[in-house]
């Protein structure tokens, strides 16, 4: 998409949302400085989500190229920063960083929610009722936005070379494979009800296949 694309109102819904997520990183990242509380399993996906939505989302198809750059330069400090943190909260003799281990708590909280809101989706795609019981928004906020946290969550996470435990990865590899399950039924249904869930821009990363319909 080239630049002179990037509409105004774009641009204006962008802008904010992106500060946000820079000021609450920053805050975040500053917990976990010496002698500081540290951070809730919340706070840790929260932060591992929203830095990885910084780094790896494609805000050049809604901001300036200028406005682009810029973030991908100060998303990537702080994500220098957030290495340098765990590496001050890996205990001797462990491997596992204490703020890893609270990730991997509240993404299981994620999953199993996640896996609820999937069997439920899968039961009306079955009696063809999915459209019509929840809004194309709806299927977005409780199966699409938290795969979109997850997704993000595994990007920084290879960005950093750490890895997942065994446990979480398995989970992890359920849930996909129970979505892929249903999401060809689901874009159909949406579609013929005229609520494509693939409509938008295409801002996600390539690995984001629930977000791109034709795979």
């Amino acid at each position: 998409m080239d630049q002179e694309e990037v509409r105004e109102e774009w641009r204006e819904a962008a802008r904010p949302s992106a500060q946000n997520m820079l000021e609450d990183c920053n805050y975040w990242i500053s917990r976990l400085q010496p002698r500081k509380r540290g951070l809730t399993p919340e706070e840790c996906f929260h932060l591992w989500s929203e830095l990885g939505y910084l780094r790896f989302h494609i805000w050049s198809r809604t901001l300036p190229k200028e406005e682009s750059d810029a973030l991908s330069i100060t998303s990537k400090k702080l994500q220098e920063q957030l290495s340098e943190a765990l590496v001050r909260h890996t205990a001797p003799h462990f491997t596992t960083s204490g703020s890893l281990v609270r990730l991997e708590g509240e993404m299981a909280k994620v999953i199993e929610k996640m896996q609820d809101s999937i069997s439920e989706a899968s039961q009306l795609l079955k009696e063809h009722r999915l459209a019509e019981s929840w809004a194309q928004i709806e299927f977005d906020h409780w199966i699409q936005d938290p795969m979109d946290k997850i997704g993000y969550t595994l990007e920084l996470l290879r960005a950093v070379n750490l890895s997942l435990s065994q446990k979480t990865i398995d989970a992890l590899a359920i849930l996909e494979q129970n979505l892929r399950d249903i999401f060809p039924e689901a874009v159909r249904q949406y579609r013929e009800s005229r609520q494509p869930i693939d409509a938008g821009r295409k801002v996600w990363p390539e690995s984001f296949w629930w977000r791109q319909s034709d795979r």
